[in-house]
């Protein structure tokens, strides 16, 4: 019977916080600093070139 290994330390929370907790709090801050770079739209991708990698040119 396999045994469980215990996961690696870098993938324990090390604020002794729940997962889902931490978890929360990551999808905040992804979704803070997506916000933050819409703003710039010059260092943004030209929508022409996301459709063209994807195929769905027209």
């Amino acid at each position: 019977m396999a045994t469980k290994a215990a996961p690696p330390s870098y993938k324990i929370a090390e604020t002794g916080e729940t997962v889902e907790a931490g978890h929360v709090k990551w999808k905040q801050k992804k979704v803070q600093i997506g916000l933050e770079q819409a703003e710039d739209r010059a260092s943004m991708i030209p929508a022409e070139h996301v459709w063209r990698k994807l195929g769905l040119e027209r």
